[in-house]
């Protein structure tokens, strides 16, 4: 099999590293990745830091030759088995073991094939992240007290809201305006029902809804960034995390004071 040129071993690291950092890796695991994938294409001499919205790479053959270069991310969003799936391709090239699948391939050919493939599976069908939504909303709203009727309204206020942030976050808006905006929206839905559904409590169908936004994998990365030694990447997920509980918080006070004086 031919060897690697460095242009193809750094294109395919940062690649590697861009999927499991938009796909809400934490940065350890994109800086353990990179290297490697690195080394299974024969660079083992290679650097990396990464940040939440960028990598920098350098790359040598031990001679004479280096390159370095920086990727921009821009967006992210949570795919753990995407994640999951990266991982394994890259841990069975850094083993070896995936010789005997490339099929004649060279090792570039064959992990590039799997990156593609990756990138191009489908996400779950929105039915599905949709009614998973609304059974979190449903069954959060048991954990804090709710009756069954109210977990069928925060059921449905679940299914609603998640359907509806496909949409809103299609807006050209940050995290801090997508996640008032949504909170915003489970008081209104909640507030409506409340019209139609006597002798509910509020307060348990808002928080039920309230926990479909609430950025957990943001603060559990920016622990896992913080104590391995990744202080700026730790830093900013966590101010990422509490930016976007401003938000929750924000968009569902205003909403709740608003509708006060509307009634």
């Amino acid at each position: 099999m031919g060897k690697t040129s460095l242009r193809q071993c750094m294109k395919l690291a940062l690649e590697t590293g861009r999927i499991i950092l938009e796909s809400g890796g934490a940065t350890n695991r994109v800086e353990l990745m990179i290297h490697k994938v690195c080394s299974g294409l024969g660079y083992p001499d290679c650097e990396s830091f990464v940040t939440p919205t960028g990598i920098f790479l350098t790359i040598s053959d031990g001679e004479e030759e280096m390159s370095t270069s920086i990727k921009r991310i821009d967006q992210r969003r949570m795919d753990l088995g995407k994640i999951t799936e990266i991982s394994r391709v890259v841990n069975c090239l850094y083993s070896g073991d995936c010789n005997e699948m490339t099929g004649g391939l060279t090792k570039h050919e064959y992990f590039a094939g799997e990156l593609k493939r990756i990138i191009s599976d489908k996400p779950y069908p929105m039915w599905l992240t949709n009614i998973s939504g609304a059974a979190t909303s449903g069954f959060f709203c048991l954990l804090f007290g709710g009756s069954w009727s109210e977990f069928g309204i925060a059921f449905v206020m679940g299914f609603l809201v998640s359907a509806s942030l496909k949409y809103i976050s299609r807006l050209p808006v940050n995290n801090f305006l997508l996640n008032a905006l949504a909170a915003a929206l489970i008081v209104i839905i909640s507030k409506v029902m409340d019209i139609y559904v006597p002798f509910i409590r509020l307060d348990y169908i808002i928080i039920g809804g309230i926990m479909i936004l609430v950025p957990g994998l943001q603060i559990v990365n920016a622990i896992r960034d913080t104590m391995s030694g990744d202080l700026v990447a730790g830093t900013a997920r966590g101010m990422e995390a509490i930016i976007i509980t401003i938000g929750i918080v924000a968009g569902s006070g205003a909403m709740l004071k608003l509708w006060e004086l509307w009634s």
